[in-house]
């Protein structure tokens, strides 16, 4: 058994590739391939997202070689493909299929935390927070 803290998951800022200022977009690896040894390693990772809002009117559309599952559990999201959109909030998940291009906006006046679940396609680099990290999220201009 492994016991993690919440509050002790290192917080890792990733919204510069998103064009975002400093501190906007956290993330926090609650469970992924790096966590324990060889009988813990699986096929998926669980990720914490921290967004606050007003940020960015449209972030750009980008994709992942993974399929990706965002569960709303406090604020509200606005997520958008090509062709859809839909607003979501606490208790609502969105998923996505690989390469299918997407983009999240965080909406109202409250931070919005997400937890993220994502496959491991591919030997499972998504899913390891210390592997290159190239290629896996492609941006769309």
């Amino acid at each position: 058994m492994i016991i993690r803290r919440g509050k002790d998951v290192e917080r890792v800022d990733v919204g510069k590739p998103f064009g975002m200022p400093e501190g906007k977009m956290i993330i926090q690896w609650y469970f992924s391939r790096s966590i324990g040894d060889e009988k813990y390693h699986h096929n998926f990772a669980v990720r914490k997202y921290t967004l606050k809002p007003g940020v960015l009117e449209t972030p750009p559309f980008h994709y992942h070689k993974y399929i990706q599952a965002p569960f709303i559990i406090s604020g509200k999201m606005r997520f958008e493909t090509p062709d859809d959109s839909v607003e979501v909030g606490p208790g609502d998940e969105v998923i996505f299929a690989e390469n299918e291009p997407h983009r999240a906006i965080a909406i109202g006046d409250k931070p919005v935390e997400m937890i993220c679940i994502i496959d491991c396609p591919d030997g499972g680099d998504c899913c390891d927070p210390d592997a290159p990290q190239e290629g896996i999220v492609g941006l769309l201009k």
